[in-house]
């Protein structure tokens, strides 16, 4: 499916309404996934900060960014595996960081599995640019590769 022939998706800041449908992406993508109650606390913190592309009324993708001095951290970013490879995952960063540049956001960092070749391929495509590999990021055994987009 691509996206120039599918259903355009609306974004939009995330509803608590949402929190289930953003919950089930993100136990279908990730093999540790945030528990719903764990994202009903990022949604009570940072509502503001999600970011939702909907399709039918229904969650197909969000980003959340934490954001403090001009800095934001994409904290988790997910599209349903249905959409996967058709531009969704694309436009919806892409999304994003138009987001941030309105609130004046200057960089934003992620991290990635190192073993996780689309995501990182594309935020490659979308300008990120990889600053290091930390083999413990997440603890041993728990390596990521880091990062950076500047908007500013």
């Amino acid at each position: 499916m691509d996206i120039a022939e599918a259903p355009q998706p609306e974004y939009r800041q995330a509803r608590f309404a949402d929190l289930e449908d953003i919950a089930a992406v993100e136990a279908e993508v990730f093999a540790e996934p945030y528990l719903y109650l764990m994202l009903r606390q990022l949604f009570d913190l940072h509502g503001r900060e999600w970011l939702v592309a909907e399709v039918d009324r229904a969650v197909i993708g969000y980003a959340l960014t934490l954001e403090k001095d001009r800095r934001a951290l994409l904290f988790t970013f997910a599209v349903a595996k249905r959409y996967q490879g058709a531009g969704y995952g694309r436009a919806l960063l892409d999304q994003m960081l138009h987001m941030c540049r309105e609130r004046g956001t200057h960089t934003v960092h992620l991290t990635v599995r190192p073993d996780n070749h689309p995501a990182s391929g594309l935020f490659k495509q979308a300008g990120f640019d990889f600053r290091e590999h930390d083999e413990t990021y997440f603890g041993p055994g728990e390596p990521r590769d880091l990062y950076e987009y500047r908007l500013a």
